[in-house]
C-alpha cells in the first residue's frame, strides 16, 4: 500500500492512500475494517490504475466526528466523490465491499457522469425484491444489537478491544498481526460510536432511500459487476437476479472457496474478477 495521507472534504479529514498510475480505481471497505482491507490486491491492481484506497469517516485513521455528526449514506458518499475530484479524478471506477457497496452503489445511482462501472462484492441491493432473506444462521445478531440506544454503547465501552477482538476472531483468514491491527483500531477513542453510528444511519436513513429508488422504478445506468462468496451470506441468494432490479447493465458471479471478504480470502479471484470488468467497460 501507499503512503498515508490525508484530505479536508466534505468537513471532515479523510486518511487515504494511494498506489500506481493509470485510471482511477477507489476501493470502499466495510466493518470490521479499514483500507488496509485491500492491501492483498492493490500491487496487482496498481499496475493498471492509480488505486485510491480511503478509510470511511469514523474507520481507520479517517476523522471520527461524534454523533449528531451525519454517518449515512449520503454523506459518506460525498466525501468519497469530493476526495476523488480533489485528486483530480473526474471519472472513476470504484468498488465497494461490505458497507462500502451501498456507497459504491450510491455514486454509481447519483453521478453516472463520474463513475464508470462499480463492483459490488457480496452484497444485494437494498430495497429490491429479491434481495436476501434474514440471516438464519445466527452470525448477524450484532444488526439488531447495534440498533440498541444506551444499551450497546455502555456494553461494549466497558471494554471495546476485547468486543472487536471477539467479532473479529470470527475471520479465521486473517493473521494474528492483521487481526490485532483491526481490533486496536476500532478500539480507539470514538470509534465505537462511529461504527454504532454508521449502522443506525444504515437502518433509520438509507433504507427509506433505497426503497424510494425501487419505487420508483428508476435503475442504475452505470454497468455493474457483482461477485460473492461462496460461503458468505449472500451464498443462497439471487444475487443478480436482485442486481437486475436494480441496474440495467449487470454481470458477475460467485467466488469460490470464499466467505464474505472476497478480496482477503482470495485476491486472485477478485483481481481477476475487477480486471475482467475494466476490460468490459474498455478502459486502459
Amino acid at each position: 500500500m501507499g503512503e498515508t495521507q490525508f484530505a479536508k472534504v466534505n468537513g471532515i479529514r479523510i486518511a487515504y492512500e494511494t498506489t500506481g498510475s493509470g485510471f482511477p480505481l477507489l476501493l470502499l471497505h466495510g466493518f470490521p475494517r479499514t483500507r488496509r482491507t485491500w492491501s492483498r490486491v492493490t500491487p496487482a491492481l496498481a499496475e493498471r490504475f492509480t488505486v485510491v484506497a480511503a478509510d470511511r469517516r469514523g474507520y481507520g485513521d479517517s476523522e471520527r466526528p461524534a454523533p449528531p455528526a451525519p454517518y449515512d449514506n449520503a454523506t459518506i458518499t460525498e466525501d468519497h466523490l469530493q476526495l476523488m475530484k480533489l485528486r483530480g479524478f473526474e471519472r472513476f471506477l470504484v468498488v465497494g465491499h461490505d458497507r462500502g457497496a451501498p456507497v459504491a452503489r450510491r455514486l454509481a445511482t447519483e453521478h453516472p457522469d463520474a463513475v464508470v462501472g462499480a463492483v459490488i462484492m457480496d452484497a444485494a441491493p437494498e430495497g429490491a425484491g429479491s434481495e436476501r432473506p434474514r440471516d438464519p444462521s445466527g452470525r448477524s445478531w450484532y444488526l439488531d444489537f447495534f440498533r440498541q440506544r444506551d444499551v450497546a454503547e455502555q456494553i461494549i465501552g466497558q471494554n471495546p478491544r476485547l468486543f472487536f477482538s471477539l467479532f473479529i476472531s470470527r475471520h479465521q483468514h486473517l493473521t494474528p498481526e492483521e487481526h490485532d491491527f483491526y481490533a486496536e483500531s476500532f478500539a480507539r477513542p470514538g470509534g465505537t460510536e462511529a461504527v454504532l453510528a454508521d449502522y443506525r444511519a444504515g437502518f433509520e436513513v438509507d433504507r427509506d432511500y433505497w426503497a424510494a429508488e425501487a419505487k420508483s422504478g428508476r435503475k442504475i445506468q452505470v454497468p455493474i459487476c457483482a461477485i460473492w462468496g461462496e460461503r458468505g451470506p449472500s451464498a443462497n441468494a439471487q444475487v443478480l437476479d436482485a442486481w437486475r432490479e436494480a441496474a440495467v447493465d449487470v454481470q458477475g458471479g460467485v467466488v469460490p472457496n470464499s466467505a464474505h471478504y472476497i478480496q482477503e480470502e482470495q485476491p486472485e479471484a477478485t483481481i481477476r474478477w475487477i480486471l475482467e470488468f475494466a476490460d468490459y467497460l474498455r478502459l486502459p
